[in-house]
């Protein structure tokens, strides 16, 4: 799961410093607190379907049908208020009435969709049918009121000329819907033809209440004007129709592009040097995972595509709960490959160094883990040589909040199998200058498992003193750095660091490997005997995510 981007500095391969994108828009976590106990459950947001995408797109559709509404409306008394004299306006005060009741009724729905992001889709479609039910209703209330007044004063050329423009605006009104509103063709069909049948039933009306006016409306019920009336009214029923039926199935067809095997995209999380990871849901199963995919340009490197099955083989053989899980690989028709690892809601390690360092206690506790996870890794000769923040993180585990999990073993080694080494290292230095070895900054070949207990004891400096080890903007310097200068010790920067953790960390740090603890396992067990050690723990880890997410989502309405 690779998080940050390649690039090449005078044949030195390093990655930047980045985290992925998890904006706060995104469904991607959702958070239970209990009671006493102060547990707290990271658990992933249901992922969105086509449905629940239909649903967030209505709501959105709404807002602006609703506001395009309010704005014709308001466009309409501009132009009545130039355009007629004051006896003349207020001779048609019917529909200057039911234009600002258009007007304030499809304000008040823009501000209510607003201010309530997340409504059912029956609500939705609640709300769609009252508002253009309501357009269709006083769309007959001004026509039938105003063919009632000219008829009654025999302006025969007026009560056409009316008829002209109300027939627009009931056809702009079924255009509307099928163009902006996502629908079934059928399902658009029954609202449009629906409000079609408003001038049928003026007429019906007019037949019923006013049969005095019948011989001042021989011209409106002609067949000529009925058949212009008719075709208006067909020719905007069937464009919203058709064009609702082709929107629908184009929303179905980049659904269904964006599926990779079982695997259906739903938002892109972030990307690496060879490829993007994508929020995902498994078609069947209906489980949200990560699915990451290879480049196209990528994909056509035999070297690139046989690193990227490395990555998963390597990844997929490690079974330590600490170690991000791999669901399955694959590629599609067009030779994109693609590979399906567990979904996993929280912050990287990165994140939540960007909120400030951390307190020895809980260093501690989440370091024992990076280290349980490379254990199994380097009990199997691998070695991960990209430890960084950006590829640890913090996340929730069967009700267990700051749950590590180690990511991204794309430039992984095995020192078992000589071939692994021509897929890792291409005459080339890879991994990231802030945390990097001085072996490995410097080129050495054979790199073992304490170049990973290096990587990890600067990623403990920069968790308590809220730095790497060293820092610049050179990333030749800072490997040179790494190599050959001391570093200052962490209590230097924070007084209050533990002496017995800083000899831990100083002791990953020694620039010899031989003056290293061994493995991750005897540096395990170096963190648990320190003095800190257990005095964090899944209660104040579920206190601080509950805190965190109640100031996230306090920010969140501002």
């Amino acid at each position: 799961m690779s998080s940050g981007e390649t690039k090449t500095t005078s044949q030195v391969e390093w990655r930047d410093e980045q985290t992925l994108d998890l904006r706060p828009d995104q469904p991607t976590i959702a958070y239970a607190v209990a009671d006493e106990s102060h547990h707290v459950e990271l658990v992933a947001g249901r992922p969105a379907s086509l449905g629940t995408e239909t649903t967030s797109l209505l709501q959105s559709r709404l807002r602006s049908v609703s506001l395009l509404i309010a704005i014709i409306s308001a466009a309409v008394l501009v132009w009545a208020a130039i355009n007629q004299g004051q006896e003349a306006f207020e001779s048609v005060s019917v529909a200057r009435n039911a234009t600002v009741l258009r007007l304030l009724v499809s304000l008040a729905i823009f501000a209510w969709l607003y201010l309530n992001r997340e409504l059912k889709q029956s609500t939705l479609r609640l709300i769609e049918y009252s508002l253009f039910g309501f357009l269709g209703l006083t769309w007959i209330y001004v026509r039938y009121n105003s063919i009632a007044i000219e008829a009654a004063s025999a302006n025969t050329a007026e009560l056409l000329v009316g008829g002209r423009d109300s027939l627009i605006a009931l056809m702009v009104w079924i255009l509307l819907h099928g163009t902006l509103i996502p629908h079934q063709w059928r399902e658009t069909a029954k609202v449009v033809l629906t409000m079609a049948l408003a001038p049928a039933i003026v007429l019906v009306l007019l037949q019923v209440f006013r049969p005095d006016l019948q011989a001042q409306l021989a011209a409106l019920n002609s067949q000529r004007n009925l058949s212009t009336i008719l075709l208006g009214v067909g020719v905007a029923s069937f464009i919203a129709i058709y064009t609702a039926g082709v929107l629908n199935q184009l929303r179905h067809q980049v659904h269904e592009a964006r599926r990779y095997g079982q695997y259906q995209l739903l938002d892109k999380l972030g990307s690496g040097g060879m490829g993007e990871v994508y929020l995902a849901e498994h078609a069947l199963m209906k489980r949200p995972c990560a699915l990451k995919l290879i480049r196209p340009e990528a994909a056509q490197d035999p070297l690139a595509r046989a690193r990227f099955e490395h990555e998963v083989q390597i990844t997929s053989s490690l079974t330590h709960p600490n170690t991000i899980s791999i669901f399955d690989y694959g590629h599609t028709d067009d030779g994109t490959f693609y590979y399906a690892m567990e979904y996993l809601p929280g912050l990287s390690l990165a994140e939540l160094l960007a909120l400030g360092a951390m307190d020895a206690g809980r260093t501690i506790h989440l370091l024992r883990q990076v280290c349980s996870s490379l254990a199994e890794a380097h009990d199997a000769g691998l070695v991960h040589r990209d430890l960084k923040p950006a590829n640890i993180f913090v996340s929730e585990r069967g009700s267990i909040c700051d749950f590590v999990k180690v990511l991204d073993f794309g430039l992984v080694q095995s020192n078992k199998d000589p071939g692994d080494h021509e897929l890792t290292v291409v005459d080339r230095v890879s991994g990231t200058p802030l945390y990097m070895s001085p072996e490995q900054a410097t080129a050495e070949t054979g790199l073992d498992a304490r170049s990973d207990i290096y990587a990890l004891g600067a990623v403990a400096y920069h968790m308590l003193t809220g730095r790497p080890p060293f820092v610049g903007h050179n990333p030749a310097k800072i490997m040179m750095d790494h190599a050959h200068r001391e570093v200052i010790p962490p209590s230097e920067l924070v007084p209050s660091i533990p002496k017995d953790l800083e000899q831990v960390v100083l002791k990953c740090l020694e620039k010899n490997p031989t003056d290293r603890f061994e493995n991750a396992l005897v540096l395990e067990r170096a963190l648990r005997n320190c003095k800190n050690a257990g005095e964090w723990d899944a209660t104040k880890a579920a206190i601080w995510w509950h805190d965190y997410t109640t100031r996230r989502a306090a920010s969140a309405l501002c």
